[in-house]
This record gives structure tokens, sequence and C-alpha cells, in this order.
């Protein structure tokens, strides 16, 4: 027995929840970013089964593509963007978008860089285009933002539009200063969220977050949050955890978050997101005998 196995606690699951919420980055991939082949049976295991599954991510639709591939992208219902954008998909239905509007952004862009000019800031747009004020080369740019050169716009070319998310980071250091002043000048229409190492942000409107963006999505089939399993390990899951009433922690996860989780499954390493639901499946399937 690891540590991991000892460290697990998970409720009984003498119900079938009536949905599925899971973070990707640290939850449902490994260390590597790879997604095992065990956690991805078990999710389209629980698609076959009729329970819901949502996607509940920062990144933007191509990477949850690219990473998670068409199968379980197509299956799963998908929360991007840090609920600035989501998509129902069966038993699920129903859309949702959050934009920053123009003017804000442009003050927003203003503000970051006079206190710091050399930091990175992407503007994701519709899950597939965004801009930036420090482009990439072509292999860096699929590597790190799975993306294609006619993806990436300049700064400039990407303020036609609104985006949904402002992220912001590059520098390797902690940046909490920024949030901040985000908040200070604007926290009454947009929120910050950081993560566990304070040097990157995400910056959306207040009335997109991951918890906000679920609930709207399970409305379509009129279900709560109050049987609905989160699995979540940092930062920006917080308030997705925080909503629902089956909250999991990753053995991995940072201390905020296994402080407001009652349960906890193993690391990103060790499947921890296939524990979980593995032992879903086993109670539904007993439950059908």
């Amino acid at each position: 027995m690891n540590q991991d196995d000892r460290q697990i606690k998970l409720p009984e699951f003498l119900v079938c929840p009536d949905a599925i919420a899971i973070d990707i980055d640290g939850t449902l991939l490994d260390s590597q970013s790879r997604l095992s082949e065990r956690n991805s049976a078990a999710i389209l295991s629980c698609i076959t089964q009729r329970i819901p599954v949502v996607i509940a991510t920062s990144r933007a639709a191509r990477s949850v593509r690219r990473l998670l591939g068409k199968d379980i992208t197509n299956a799963c219902s998908l929360i991007t963007q840090n609920g600035a954008m989501g998509i129902g998909r069966p038993p699920l239905s129903g859309q949702a978008r959050e934009k920053i509007p123009r003017r804000l952004a442009a003050d927003l862009i203003t503000a970051v860089l006079e206190m710091e000019p050399e930091i990175r800031i992407t503007l994701e747009l519709d899950g597939e285009l965004f801009g930036t004020n420090q482009p990439r080369d072509p292999i860096t740019l699929w590597e790190v933002n799975s993306a294609t050169p006619d993806m990436q716009l300049t700064i400039e070319e990407a303020m036609k539009y609104e985006p949904g998310k402002f992220a912001l980071g590059g520098l390797n250091r902690d940046i909490t200063h920024v949030a901040d002043m985000i908040l200070q000048r604007y926290g009454r229409s947009l929120t910050v969220v950081g993560e566990a190492g304070r040097t990157f942000l995400n910056v959306t409107m207040k009335t997109a977050s991951k918890s906000a963006t679920l609930r709207r999505l399970l409305q379509s089939q009129n279900i709560s949050l109050q049987n609905v399993v989160a699995i979540g390990d940092d930062l920006p899951d917080f308030d997705m955890l925080s909503a629902c009433g089956i909250p999991i922690a990753m053995a991995n996860a940072v201390p905020e978050i296994k402080a407001v989780c009652r349960y906890h499954t193993a690391s990103n390493n060790d499947n921890g997101v296939a524990v979980v639901l593995e032992k879903i499946l086993d109670r539904t399937e007993r439950n059908m005998e």
C-alpha cells in the first residue's frame, strides 16, 4: 500500500451522483500532462452509463482537444477559460459565454503593462483564437498554447474582439501585487484567480467562474450541485469544489484545496480520477443487479 492509498477517503456512493466535474491539469492529467488509459476508460464508461461528465479547466478549448483527444472532448460537457465559456453535451445542453468589454480590456492592458512592462499578456477569445504581446515561434506555440500560427494574433488584432479571459504571467516570480492592483481598480467587474505558485493569473468577468458555468449547464437537466462530484487540485478549482456537494481533492492538491474537501483520492500520477469514477461505476452496476 503506497502513501496515496492510505490518504484515500471517498464516499460510499450509495446513490449515483447526478454529475461529475473534473479539472484537467494536476487532476485528470499526470505530471507530464498525459491522459492515462485508465482515466480515459473510466470517463467513457461514465458517459455510457449516462452520468454527465463535465471537464472544467482554465485552458482554452483548443488545448482541451489536443490533451484529451476527440473521444473525450466530444463526449463530455466543457467548461473552459476558467468558466468564461461552457458547452453542454448530452445529456446536458446549453452554452455559456462571458466576455470582457473592449474598453475594460484596453484599460486593464494599460494598467498591467504600466506596473509590469515585461509581463506576458494572453487574451483568450473564442477557444481557438488568442492574442498576445509576446508572440511565440511555431514549435513553442504548439507545445505551450496548443495553437498554430494562424490562431495567434497581436494584442491590437485581438482587441477587435471581446476576450473571455486574460492570462498573465511569464515573469517566473510572484505577481500577487498585480492581482491586488486589478482587484483594487476593477474588482466590481473582474475576478482574479491565481495558482499556488503565484506566478500566473486568470482574469475573467466576475460573472464567470467554474461553479457558475457548471450550475448553468446542469440546469438543462434540473440538476443542483448538491449531488455533484467535483475533483480538483489547485486554486482555480476552489470555487467549484466549494459549491459542489461532493468535493474530492487529489493527493497532490495544494493545502487550500484539501482544506475545503471532505474527501480525497490518489494523486494525478496514480490515476486518482479513475479511483473515484471506478467506485461510482461499481456502485452503479451493483444497484442495477
